[in-house]
């Protein structure tokens, strides 16, 4: 017999529903349109801004709800429905008093204009001016003095900040992530449906680890050289196939579950 209970999908986006390097959805395209005409919501959960998650969504012909920021916010087409996080100037204003008791000085995304944000991401201007639209968090670098995590970490929670660690930046904001954004749209959903949906979720690394542990069936696709990120998360299914041909196979078993009789 086919599960009854409602299916919702929670997917990060770079390295998972998207490649790692073109951000390209290749075959996974195909199965969100399937996954959506069978009825079933996807829901893009990442680090990435609500204007750069805008152009993603478009192009896969999503609507409906997506989770910003690192689970900062859950939105919808008309805006914000659930904020977790702080707003940008307070993150901003905290940072900056971090960076003075720490005696360094730390660069963020909004003291850098576009063109500094492409030379250090490589991203086209369009997307860097999107990535540049923060609502709730802020990456930065250190550009003077010396700071190792440990004193970073410390600094931040001196001014009640959260830090991630990125392959490019730090990033500052309020102490949420993706579980506690998973845990809204639960009740979000459950209150749609009028039962308690089944959510997968979908990543490829560390920072989707909290999002996998909070969802009902988690599912790990391959990062580019072919191994899994090694998660510490329970009955976790490793999908063969880097980012989007991973996706597409996980999709692939959803769908056998949705089609089930």
């Amino acid at each position: 017999m086919g599960i009854t209970a409602p299916i919702v999908v929670v997917t990060d986006l770079d390295g998972t529903l998207l490649d790692h390097d073109t951000y390209d959805p290749g075959p996974a395209a195909a199965k969100v349109a399937a996954l959506t005409a069978a009825g079933v919501p996807v829901v893009c959960c990442s680090a990435k801004t609500r204007a750069e998650q805008q152009v993603h969504r478009a192009e896969l012909g999503l609507t409906g709800r997506f989770v910003i920021e690192n689970g900062a916010a859950v939105h919808d087409d008309d805006g914000p429905v659930h904020v977790l996080g702080l707003a940008y100037d307070d993150v901003r204003d905290r940072l900056a008093q971090a960076a003075a008791a720490l005696g360094v000085t730390l660069r963020g995304f909004g003291d850098m204009d576009v063109a500094e944000v492409v030379q250090r991401t490589s991203l086209a201007p369009e997307a860097a001016a999107r990535a540049r639209a923060r609502d709730h968090t802020e990456p930065f670098v250190v550009v003077g003095g010396d700071a190792d995590e440990e004193a970073l970490r410390a600094a931040l929670g001196d001014v009640d900040l959260g830090l991630q660690r990125g392959a490019r930046f730090w990033t500052a904001g309020g102490h949420h992530d993706k579980g506690a954004a998973v845990t809204v749209l639960r009740e979000l959903f459950t209150i749609d449906y009028g039962a308690r949906p089944l959510i997968y979720g979908l990543g490829d690394t560390h920072n989707d680890v909290a999002m996998l542990a909070a969802v009902d069936i988690a599912m790990l696709v391959q990062r580019p050289d072919g191994s899994w990120a090694d998660l510490d998360v329970d009955n976790l299914t490793h999908v063969d196939g880097a980012g989007p041909a991973g996706w597409a196979r996980a999709a692939d078993s959803i769908l056998t579950t949705v089609n089930a009789p």
